[in-house]
């Protein structure tokens, strides 16, 4: 349950309270402001490799490989800004359009690879010579206006190249993936002493490599083939590593991927961490879905590292399609202190990085209709007062964030003798909206889903495997947390919240297959334990539901205590055994059974059986604990009651509490929290709360 402050529970438990909701609508996906791409350049350049930097000016440099070994360069003063397109509006402004189509062929023996950093006056390109078996360096410490070229390091084999700088060192870090290897030459600029650190991949080749930094250690994607020596499962991936500020390698994790039988493959990726990073933002990254089936295509994907999340910890939310190009060399991503940029040879766009002002919509709420479910999609359904015509042109103007998807962040309270008091709630995203009017009425009603409506629209791309193999095993929360991720949603490690043993130590055989929903997928995941995943604000926990559960809150008729307005108890008989069964993947299957019992209810020769069959299931273990988990989910629906009560601002889904109602025989009995139906109407003055319970 959420902490109540003193003057918040006393103003709750009242008999004359006054409510206070608050609801902002936040131009986010899941706390990352979404970006709004505006092109600035479309030119006729063949694609190829390619970089993007920013020196300490503020301008930009460029480059490109092109055939033949050439190796094209041009910078650009910044800022700079794009002619005013019609309709116009007089007066506009007059702006030199940059120069963005105008080349400078610097090098002429590259062999394709090529990365550029730059930090203060130095500006750093790195090529993989197209003679030779090594790395040239061209570097400029005066902004780009001189060039000196030389060797960087003796390395063949390079496929493709980064690089970025170490913070505010004089340190510049080039990366380089070959067939074998991914390695980092570390060179100190101020002497130009280049050192290789270097990672054994095992991968069957690589399609491209991204790094940044991000204060601490040095982020890198990779794409790449690999084929399993135990199960011969091939599989095309984007990968992650690390490198640390002492130089050594974090072990590979798959980001995403899609098997051979697809024909898809993710290539050339990049990622970018702004110096200066805001907290609506988040690590960068791209990467090309590269379709070679009967119409194929290049298509970039644009993601972010989920809230608050590690980049050990592999959490990025589903790459999408954000723009409609073709890039098989891929996109650059870069930020500068106003903007985000992306480039590749023929294009260049950019998306403001400082986040509007969230839209206040509470001197506005005529309604508010909540509901939070128990494994099932939850919603939001405000009704907004549109009498003045206020809300008339959404996602214009004022109302520029009030979108498809705008995140709307709830908080519930009452005014108390410290002045309004509310608690963060949930967090909710914009589905719908509709227009109502009636004599001497308008408004505005937006519909809203919450993590579990957004995991109900998200389809797996393809089919996602765990632990069918021996690499990258992964217990249940990982694999929730995972599929959290793809939605933008972090899976918190409450201390205070009890998990289960299982969903830490159990490491099951699971696979999505492309086009299931994800909500489907976190219901089976959730099958195999006996914890519940409990929404709190725009993230989630895992909480075993332990039956000797202390309680958290008590409602009680006495005075000075949180009154119960109307209730309905009841007691249901259900399932008393429960049997899961699957098959195993041997020549021929082996038929997999496993079951839990209720001895007690089994006793008085009640056998309500409920039987699952899952084709997945292949262990018996994996059978059991299913079975258990399935057996306990069902003792959990045997008490059932619903209370009406004054809303409680700190109530949480899973929490257990304490019921006194004498009118119906119930005395300081415990229950747990199944659904919570929050509804308030300023006209009528109602703000109450319907809470589904049952058995602790």
């Amino acid at each position: 349950m959420r902490t109540l402050t003193a003057t918040l529970e006393a103003a709750q438990k009242k008999p004359r309270r006054t409510p206070y909701v608050e609801t902002k609508v936040y131009d986010y996906e899941a706390g990352i402001k979404r970006l709004s791409w505006t092109r600035l350049y479309t030119g006729s350049e063949p694609d190829n490799h390619h970089g993007i930097a920013f020196d300490g000016n503020g301008d930009m440099h460029r480059i490109r490989a092109g055939a033949g070994g050439a190796l094209y360069y041009q910078k650009q003063d910044c800022p700079f800004d794009t002619p005013p397109t019609f309709p116009m509006t007089f007066p506009f402004p007059i702006v030199d359009q940059p120069a963005l189509d105008q080349w400078t062929q610097i090098a002429s023996d590259c062999d394709g690879p090529c990365a550029i950093a730059a930090y203060g006056a130095r500006v750093y390109i790195f090529y993989k010579h197209n003679t030779l078996n090594q790395l040239n360096k061209l570097y400029s410490h005066d902004y780009g206006q001189d060039w000196t070229n030389a060797q960087l390091y003796a390395l063949a084999g390079a496929l493709s190249m980064a690089a970025c700088w170490k913070g505010t060192t004089s340190t510049v870090v080039c990366f380089v993936a070959t067939l074998v290897k991914v390695s980092a030459i570390v060179l100190d600029t101020d002497t130009q002493a280049a050192t290789e650190y270097y990672y054994n991949h095992a991968l069957d080749t690589t399609y491209g490599i991204g790094a940044t930094y991000d204060g601490e250690d040095f982020p890198i994607v990779l794409g790449g083939k690999d084929t399993d020596s135990g199960t011969g499962i091939v599989e095309y991936a984007l990968y992650r590593t690390r490198l640390s500020s002492s130089y050594s390698f974090l072990a590979l994790k798959m980001l995403i991927s899609a098997h051979d039988d697809v024909s898809t493959a993710f290539k050339y990726p990049d990622c970018h961490h702004p110096t200066a990073l805001q907290s609506y933002e988040a690590l960068q990254l791209t990467v090309v879905e590269d379709y070679t089936g009967v119409t194929a295509y290049t298509r970039p994907l644009l993601a972010h590292l989920v809230k608050d999340t590690a980049w050990s910890a592999a959490t990025i939310t589903e790459p999408k399609p954000f723009i409609d190009v073709s890039s098989p060399y891929g996109l650059r991503v870069i930020a500068d202190s106003a903007y985000w940029w992306i480039s590749m040879p023929a294009g260049l766009w950019r998306a403001p990085r400082p986040a509007a002002d969230p839209l206040d919509l509470t001197p506005y709420i005529q309604e508010l209709h909540q509901v939070i479910g128990y494994q099932r999609p939850g919603s939001l359904v405000l009704q907004l007062d549109n009498s003045k015509g206020y809300f008339a042109s959404p996602g214009e103007g004022d109302l520029a964030s009030l979108r498809f998807r705008a995140e709307i962040q709830l908080r519930l309270g009452y005014k108390t003798t410290q002045g309004p008091e509310a608690l963060d709630n949930l967090t909710y995203w914009i589905d719908s909206w509709q227009y109502t009017s009636e004599p001497n009425r308008s408004a505005l009603t937006l519909h809203c889903v919450d993590l579990w409506g957004l995991a109900s629209q998200w389809a797996a791309r393809y089919s996602l495997r765990w632990n069918y193999t021996t690499f990258q095993p992964s217990r249940v929360w990982e694999i929730l947390y995972q599929f959290l991720g793809r939605l933008g949603i972090r899976l918190w490690n409450n201390p205070s919240a009890p998990k289960s043993s299982t969903i830490d130590d159990y490491y099951p055989k699971f696979l999505s297959r492309g086009g299931t929903m994800a909500d489907t997928q976190l219901r089976r995941l959730l099958s195999f334990v006996t914890d519940a995943l409990v929404p709190s604000q725009a993230l989630c926990f895992a909480k075993n539901l332990l039956p000797a559960e202390t309680s958290s809150y008590e409602y009680d008729n006495t005075p000075g205590s949180h009154p119960v307005y109307a209730g309905a108890y009841a007691h249901h008989l259900t399932t008393t055994h429960t049997q899961v069964s699957g098959d195993t993947q041997d020549e021929p299957p082996v038929h997999v059974r496993e079951a839990a019992f209720d001895w007690d209810l089994l006793s008085l020769g009640i056998d309500n059986l409920r039987m699952q069959y899952d084709a997945n299931l292949e262990e018996a273990d994996q059978a059991a604990r299913r079975a258990t988990a399935l057996l306990r989910s069902q003792q959990t629906q045997a008490t059932q009651a619903t209370i009406v009560v004054p809303t409680n601002v700190g109530q949480e889904l899973y929490d257990v509490i304490t019921v006194t109602d004498p009118r119906c025989g119930i005395d300081q009995d415990k229950y747990r929290v199944l659904a919570i139906q929050t509804d308030y109407d300023r006209r009528k003055s109602q703000y109450e709360q319907r809470l589904t319970v049952g058995a602790p």
